[in-house]
């Protein structure tokens, strides 16, 4: 009786073993600057906050204008927003001759891959305020903008994703820097 329990166990013990599914890959960006962001004053970034959607370390794919999903085992090393702040503070760097500082706190709406016609897309938006280093917290900001960059992905793979996701954010980082010059 007791072997046939053991042979049991050790047969549900595999079962469950061979019904997990392939271990989670971790991802992040590009965090090398290109040089293509040179702004005239410091640009900090304080906060971004992600939307409900991209609040957890799945990477988002929207199948269609309507449903969403994650993939199942690619996973961003840390929270979107964050990767994000840090991607964008890279590309800005600091300027040691700046005059001023603009603070720069927002919300991440969009930081996915979008399905299109056969391919993917990597999708960025991000609705910023910005504000002067030594204005109040909740002041009034002196602009608030919503960026948006789309990159084609060279394949429709997590890899070719994060990297447009990278090379998107490039984009709205000098988008950043020509609206923070005019300030």
């Amino acid at each position: 009786m007791y072997g046939k329990t053991a042979v049991l166990v050790i047969v549900l013990a595999a079962a469950c073993g061979c019904a997990t599914g392939p271990a989670p890959r971790y991802y992040t960006l590009d965090m090398q600057p290109t040089g293509s962001a040179r702004p005239a004053c410091n640009i900090e970034i304080a906060r971004l906050r992600s939307s409900e959607a991209l609040a957890r370390n799945d990477i988002m794919i929207k199948k269609t204008a309507t449903e969403i999903e994650y993939y199942a085992a690619h996973r961003w090393a840390a929270d979107p927003g964050e990767l994000v702040r840090e991607k964008l503070q890279t590309e800005f760097g600091r300027n040691p001759e700046a005059e001023k500082t603009i603070v720069v706190s927002g919300d991440l709406l969009g930081f996915e891959q979008a399905d299109v016609g056969g391919g993917a897309e990597a999708r960025v938006k991000l609705d910023l305020e910005f504000r002067s280093e030594d204005a109040a917290r909740n002041g009034p900001p002196i602009l608030r903008k919503t960026y948006e960059a789309t990159k084609a992905a060279e394949r429709k793979t997590p890899e070719a994703v994060v990297e447009a996701l990278s090379r998107a954010l490039e984009d709205v980082a000098a988008a950043i820097v020509a609206d923070a010059g005019a300030l």
